[in-house]
């Protein structure tokens, strides 16, 4: 892959835009039912940037996915962005990505259709930008669209408990875009264009979607959360501390692997290391993931 981390699903190019990248968790604090025994078995049969041996913590990495199609630019998440009001850890500079973005050789005004896997604050936060002292769509043309499940799941949990210690995602980067009459609420097999079609991944969050493209016999999954790190490829009943339903998060995976396991479509989560991108394969006793190659 090229700098810009490019690479080709059939006719459509996929471009990663990543904000930031790097350490992030101990995973034993991360995954509750994990076991040291089991995390460096693993972790041992992966490259090494999957995770950080100075400090023990699993590399993540916080990305968009930039899709040019023959007929559309699609926008798959858009990161924590520009927002002050939010936990310190999510503080970070944020000028990498938008270096990232313009790199890539689009403008804010190319974007047409903007997808969101779910509703957490490192999926939705380049939705919107300052203006004036207000937040505007940062992608005037795009239609956003968002899991009506996730959507009404998440206005209930504001109005009954406000914003959570990440910050006011909601409030600041999702309800100004249907403010402004740019949101789509779709079900969850809704067709983003002729190419891509949302199926359902809940448990990391109620409405969760995946984003499956087909292209010239090519196929991808863009997973969202439903997996964070490829450990959870190997363990697929190692749920998050950030899943809402751990149990129903773990069904999720099985059903990813098994669906996946040992077929040409590319699982692309939002948040693995490295090239991000890859195969899932049986093994003796389960499932691994072998990356696509830089």
């Amino acid at each position: 892959m090229s700098a810009l981390h490019s690479f080709a699903i059939g006719d459509v190019t996929v471009t990663r835009i990543i904000e930031r990248d790097g350490p992030w968790h101990d995973p034993l604090h991360m995954y509750p039912d994990a076991t040291s025994e089991l995390v460096d078995k693993h972790l041992a049969a992966m490259p090494s940037f999957a995770a950080d041996s100075a400090s023990g913590m699993i590399n993540l990495t916080f990305q968009s996915f930039l899709l040019r199609t023959p007929s559309h630019t699609i926008l798959i998440d858009t990161c924590v962005g520009q927002h002050e009001d939010r936990r310190e850890g999510l503080l970070y500079p944020k000028d990498r990505w938008l270096a990232e973005f313009a790199a890539a050789g689009v403008t804010f005004e190319d974007i047409d259709i903007v997808f969101c896997t779910h509703m957490h604050v490192d999926h939705v936060g380049w939705n919107t930008r300052l203006e004036n002292g207000r937040w505007v769509p940062t992608f005037p043309n795009a239609q956003y669209v968002f899991g009506r499940r996730e959507f009404e799941h998440w206005q209930e949990w504001y109005r009954e408990n406000g914003a959570p210690a990440s910050g006011p995602a909601f409030e600041d980067s999702v309800l100004p875009i249907v403010e402004a009459g740019r949101a789509v609420l779709v079900e969850d097999d809704y067709a983003l264009n002729d190419l891509i079609h949302l199926s359902p991944a809940y448990g990391h969050t109620p409405g969760q979607c995946c984003a499956n493209l087909h292209s010239k016999g090519v196929h991808a999954m863009f997973s969202g959360d439903a997996f964070h790190h490829p450990l959870q490829v190997y363990e697929p009943g190692w749920s998050s501390i950030h899943c809402s339903d751990r149990t129903a998060s773990a069904a999720t995976r099985h059903s990813i692997v098994d669906q996946l396991a040992d077929t040409d479509t590319l699982l692309i989560p939002a948040h693995f290391p490295g090239t991000t991108a890859g195969h899932v394969i049986g093994a003796a006793d389960g499932f691994a993931f072998r990356f696509i190659e830089g």
